[in-house]
């Protein structure tokens, strides 16, 4: 009885011993499950991060790449319209150098014209602006060319003039009279005047160069010793 007892605990032990060692390997196995699980997820978690941190990496790389690109965009905008505006800026300076150019020559051609209109009308008054030379030396210049009666050999005329030295314009007044009568070709007057009325008529106005020649000779009268004598001479009227 002992031993069969004995026998039957022994089996009953072994039993127990074999549910627990059962029981150990599916605790075994669940703790092995449940940690490949923890590591799993501590992983998946440890991943998750570092799969943000690359998305995010990329997206500051991209959006790095865009701003450079607008910039680089809107910079070669900016240049683009500084070499428009350099453009007009020199167009306008063109148009205002040729708008100078032309304004300069207009102001020149009007110029010359209004000289050569003034030259034309004075001419018309005055006929000849040169002086031409007469007998013995002699010069004249018509400023003002006569309508009325020409001047006659001994024809007894009136005048009004004046006398100066050096010049027609500058020169000192040597004489002058407004209303001065002599007969032309009598002697009345100096050679120079009965040569340099010639050809005159009434309302003409005629200036006149007389060399010592043809007026005092080397009497000094107020222009030096044998100095020209400068005339202006009026022809008032001319007796018929």
């Amino acid at each position: 009885m002992g031993r069969r007892n004995r026998k039957n605990r022994d089996s009953e032990d072994e039993g127990i011993d074999q549910a627990e060692l059962e029981w150990m390997r599916k605790r075994q196995k669940t703790t092995v499950t449940t940690s490949n699980n923890s590591d799993t997820t501590s992983s998946d978690i440890n991943k998750e991060p570092k799969a943000n941190d690359v998305s995010k990496s990329s997206t500051t790389a991209t959006t790095s790449e865009e701003q450079d690109k607008i910039e680089r965009m809107r910079l070669k905008k900016v240049k683009k319209k500084a070499r428009q505006k350099e453009k007009k800026m020199a167009l306008k300076q063109e148009e205002a150098i040729q708008h100078s150019k032309r304004q300069a020559e207009k102001a020149l051609h009007d110029k010359q014209k209004k000289d050569l209109d003034k030259k034309k009308k004075k001419l018309k008054e005055t006929g000849s602006q040169e002086y031409k030379t007469l007998a013995k030396g002699v010069k004249y210049q018509d400023l003002v060319i006569g309508k009325g009666m020409p001047v006659g050999h001994r024809k007894k005329v009136r005048v009004s003039y004046t006398l100066r030295s050096k010049s027609h314009t500058s020169g000192k007044i040597i004489d002058s009279s407004h209303n001065f009568g002599f007969r032309v070709g009598k002697g009345e007057v100096i050679k120079g005047w009965d040569i340099g009325l010639e050809g005159m008529k009434v309302g003409g106005s005629r200036r006149l160069i007389v060399p010592p020649g043809a007026g005092y000779g080397n009497k000094d009268v107020g222009a030096g010793k044998g100095g020209d004598l400068y005339f202006q001479i009026e022809l008032l009227h001319v007796a018929p």
